[in-house]
């Protein structure tokens, strides 16, 4: 099997994320496979880079991309975010209800997802990877609000974390939907079992390499792919590790929320008052999460 890791970089990564007892497939995610970073992603991702981007100038980027200005529109229109009077522009979504800074972020996640195709894995739920991927994100940018701690991230970041953390998912199952369709069998039949072991034993890689690899080759913020790399490495301490803490934190809350085992949220160096809110808020929502995350589909 042919090497493709041209990054020395990636590929020491993925040889530390490889467990030692299985094989490791030099082409498993191969360059040429994976799509090109979408136009429009590639433009948003320079003005996610800029603190003083006009809110004129994303609202054309956004419009100039129908099917994203219709899905973003969606998103502004829904329950979940409620608008008292319906938003008909993404000028409007800006303004009234959703916030330049989200804007940005939300359309550059859909634009990212939109490029990489799930049709051939039946048993992938596409919804459900938008629940996760859009309550993880709202749950992580609050507790980031309600921090704490001197260090606590900006929230516009636990978002984009948030809401790109599981983007690994959709690119295994984009280049082996035979293999994922089967690790989804096996993980539906073994419930309490860890969905990336089976992805390790019959693709060779699981979906926390496979999301970072592709953050480093779209060359999204680095915060982005090393938040990814390390969501399972609890000891990590280095200047991440606060977005990571968060953004796990509001994974795992979701996940128990979602199975009906969540106790009472609560977050190391975030307002206990905030928490104690959210336990009761977030569940209320629910609903409404779903259907937005359906819209996304």
């Amino acid at each position: 099997m042919a090497a493709v890791f041209r990054d020395v970089e990636i590929y020491q990564a993925a040889i530390r994320h490889m467990d030692s007892g299985q094989p490791f497939y030099q082409d498993l995610i191969a360059v040429e496979s994976i799509p090109p970073l979408p136009a429009t992603a590639a433009t948003l991702l320079v003005m996610a880079a800029d603190p003083d981007v006009e809110m004129e100038a994303l609202a054309l980027v956004i419009e100039r991309d129908p099917p994203l200005s219709a899905r973003l529109l969606g998103v502004a229109n829904s329950a979940f975010y409620s608008p008292p009077t319906p938003v008909m522009t993404i000028k409007d979504a800006i303004v009234r209800v959703l916030g330049l800074n989200m804007v940005r972020n939300l359309a550059l996640g859909m634009a990212l997802a939109g490029g990489l195709s799930t049709a051939a894995c039946p048993r992938f739920d596409l919804t459900a990877y938008w629940v996760t991927a859009l309550g993880t994100a709202d749950l992580a940018s609050g507790l980031a609000r309600a921090a704490t701690v001197a260090d606590a991230p900006e929230p516009e970041t636990a978002y984009m974390v948030g809401l790109l953390h599981n983007l690994g998912e959709l690119l295994l199952v984009h280049l082996y939907p035979a293999e994922m369709d089967e690790a989804l069998r096996r993980h539906a039949q073994d419930p309490q079992g860890r969905l990336i072991e089976h992805e390790r034993a019959l693709i060779g890689v699981d979906h926390w390499y496979a999301g970072a690899f592709l953050a480093r080759h779209w060359q999204l913020p680095a915060v982005i792919a090393a938040s990814i790399e390390r969501f399972e490495d609890t000891g990590s301490s280095d200047d991440g590790a606060q977005v990571l803490h968060l953004v796990r934190a509001a994974r795992c809350w979701l996940s128990a929320m979602v199975d009906g085992s969540a106790g009472p949220l609560q977050v190391a160096g975030v307002n206990d008052a905030y928490c104690a809110h959210q336990s009761t808020k977030f569940p209320e929502h629910y609903d409404a999460l779903r259907t937005l995350a359906r819209s996304m589909v």
